[in-house]
């Protein structure tokens, strides 16, 4: 890669690891990560971490969380990295990328860690102001910045307006979120608590998957209703 993702970016002002230090954070998930390891994945591109004038590495911490992900989607998804770096350049520009197994964002969506002013929240979805309070009384929005799914919240906001809907009509969707969110921590705090080799991976597989069904029953839901009105 020429130039360093936005997310690199974002993390100039970030609290900064040496490569020892981040091998003590990801090696309780990843047992068996070396150093060389990760310099190999610097040098094809997946991780940019910055250089002191001696030319020590140093990584912010989005670089820890992105080198999480990258580790375990190898481990968990067998992906190659010519997979993995092309999702994550697509997360990076604002995409919403799928891997060749279906799953979504849900799985790494704090790589990405750039963010949006207000501004660049209406440059990119057409909000306007008067819709982003109404949003944020709602519980939809939070204040500023923004990450990329308080985007896609706004953008969706803007083209239900065009059926009428507006952010307290999307009150109930909110607070059916909570619980759900609810019922997900409820089953991976156990996982969490044991703190075992691999307990986050396990605990963030299960939250997708509990969301993937959760997902599917809601749009079967409403996909049932609406073909009534088109039969």
């Amino acid at each position: 890669m020429a130039t360093a993702p936005a997310s690199i970016s974002a993390a100039r002002s970030q609290k900064l690891f040496t490569i020892g230090r981040v091998l003590s954070l990801l090696q309780a998930d990843f047992p068996d990560l070396t150093p060389s390891k990760l310099r190999f994945l610097e040098e094809q591109g997946l991780v940019t971490p910055q250089r002191t004038d001696s030319g020590y590495r140093k990584f912010a911490e989005s670089d820890v969380q992105r080198l999480h992900v990258i580790l375990e989607l190898q481990r968990d998804q067998y992906l190659p990295l010519k997979v993995i770096r092309q999702y994550l350049e697509d997360l990076d520009s604002g995409k919403r990328p799928e891997l060749p197994n279906g799953t979504g964002v849900m799985l790494i969506r704090g790589v990405s860690s750039k963010k949006f002013s207000e501004l660049d929240l209406i440059a990119e979805t057409g909000i306007t102001p008067a819709l982003i309070a109404a949003a944020r009384e709602a519980g939809l929005l939070e204040i500023e910045p923004y990450d990329h799914s308080q985007v896609e919240i706004a953008r969706s906001v803007v083209h239900l307006q065009r059926f009428g809907i507006s952010p307290r009509h999307l009150k109930g969707l909110k607070a059916a979120a909570d619980r759900e969110i609810g019922i997900i921590e409820g089953v991976i705090s156990p996982v969490l608590a044991k703190n075992e080799t691999g307990s986050r991976s396990r605990a963030a597989h299960f939250a997708q998957e509990i969301e993937s069904q959760f997902a599917s029953i809601r749009t079967e839901l409403i996909r049932s209703v609406i073909g009534k009105i088109d039969s």
